[in-house]
């Protein structure tokens, strides 16, 4: 499972799902992942609902590490705001941006954790 994070934002939960949205109607993304938005913490007593602030993204086989990092580096190009996206997986953390071959690497050392794992099968 991948958790994907954005920041500096002022509407978490309306730009994570765009960011599902956009992964979902990418061709060659779309049919290979699996994503749902979820809580990294407990919900407040004091709110109604969780405050929701990740991604959990499971990835399916023969997703192209450079073909999902430029998908995301396209959908914070059209953002009207810079957007900090972070992907995380275990203790493998990166964060998106520009189109830095550092970033490429960071992205396909997550996607290949991902499949040492086992449980990116589903898409």
């Amino acid at each position: 499972m991948i958790e994907i994070r954005v920041h500096g934002v002022a509407d978490t939960e309306a730009e994570l799902r765009s960011l599902l949205r956009w992964l979902k109607a990418d061709d060659e993304i779309g049919p290979r992942v699996h994503g749902m938005l979820g809580s990294s913490a407990p919900a407040d007593p004091e709110h109604m609902g969780a405050l929701l602030d990740v991604i959990s993204l499971t990835v399916g086989n023969g997703l192209a590490a450079a073909q999902f990092a430029l998908s995301i580096h396209q959908w914070r190009a059209a953002r009207r705001a810079p957007t900090g996206v972070v992907l995380r997986r275990g203790g493998v953390e990166i964060e998106v941006h520009g189109s830095d071959p550092a970033v490429l690497r960071g992205v396909t050392a997550l996607l290949a954790e991902e499949e040492r794992a086992g449980d990116g099968g589903t898409a």
